[in-house]
């Protein structure tokens, strides 16, 4: 099994955690972080506390925006990355249960990695294309 890190700013980390803690119950080897109004070196010391122990083992990280500083500073400690490691900006909730639906049916983090590559979450309605309650 592999680790799931979401680091975000705000609470957003904490929040998708209580999402699908309400969608999945308890879940093993997923950790939050979040860049409240502590700075910088508080968040930097927390993001340590939370990897470190994951260095050796496969994750898969999920920030909020790409280039943002939970990504960069998430993307400064890449080098010491020890084994199988992906890093993702701009997460979503779909995304996530995606992945942790995945990794509860014993999928590798290789297959995860493409599945959730080539997902996108947004769907769109189109009003032209929607049936009619009658229709159904």
């Amino acid at each position: 099994m592999f680790n799931v890190i979401v680091a975000t700013h705000g609470n957003l980390a904490t929040e998708f955690e209580k999402v699908l803690k309400s969608f999945f119950g308890k879940i093993d080897q997923l950790k939050v972080v979040n860049l409240g109004d502590q700075g910088i070196n508080a968040f930097s010391q927390k993001i340590d506390q939370v990897i470190t122990p994951c260095v050796n083992e496969p994750t898969i990280i999920f920030c909020d925006i790409a280039g943002g500083t939970p990504f960069n500073e998430l993307a400064k400690r890449s080098i010491n990355w020890h084994n199988q490691f992906a890093l993702f900006g701009g997460v979503n909730l779909p995304i996530l249960v995606e992945t942790l639906n995945m990794r509860m049916q014993g999928k590798g983090i290789n297959e995860v990695i493409e599945k959730i590559t080539s997902m996108s979450a947004l769907i769109r309605f189109d009003m032209k294309n929607a049936k009619k309650a009658e229709d159904e």
